[in-house]
């Protein structure tokens, strides 16, 4: 099972105008290296670019099927609803998928390649190696939202 983590990072960089989660490039990529990774990890309260990831936390996969950088994100939407709009919602209609893959993965790093400061947003941590051979790899993204922000 996944565990996912907001990167602290996140915050200061929408307020920054670094990351916009209405627009911009989000990607997904994999890397791997044995967990569990949390937000204690060594590299992750300094880590603001997705190369920070990479080299101070964990390298990115290589293998077939898989492109250095990861998937990009689309469909993206941001809504809010809720009582008096309290509940804010991000969230994609589709589900990144690698083909042809042969490769393991431990973690997922969803980042947004276009911002030049502040790309991280959000990893998860598969809770240990997961193959693929010559398949298809799916990450599927949880129907109620990659990120669910409620006011109180």
């Amino acid at each position: 099972m996944a565990t996912a983590h907001v990167f602290p990072q996140l915050i200061i960089g929408i307020n920054a105008g670094n990351i916009t989660l209405g627009s911009g490039t989000t990607k997904v990529a994999l890397s791997n290296t044995p967990g569990p990774v949390t937000l204690a990890t060594p590299g992750i309260a300094t880590a603001t670019l997705f190369t920070d990831w990479t080299s101070n936390v964990a390298p990115e996969i290589t293998g077939t099927g898989y492109s250095a950088g990861g998937a990009t994100i689309t469909g993206l939407s941001f809504a809010a609803g809720g009582t008096n709009d309290a509940v804010a919602t991000w969230t994609t209609a589709t589900n990144p998928n690698w083909t042809s893959a042969t490769f393991t993965a431990n973690q997922a790093i969803l980042y947004q390649s276009s911002a030049s400061t502040n790309q991280l947003i959000c990893f998860w941590d598969f809770g240990g190696p997961v193959p693929v051979i010559a398949g298809t790899f799916t990450l599927v993204i949880a129907a109620n939202g990659l990120l669910t922000a409620i006011a109180s």
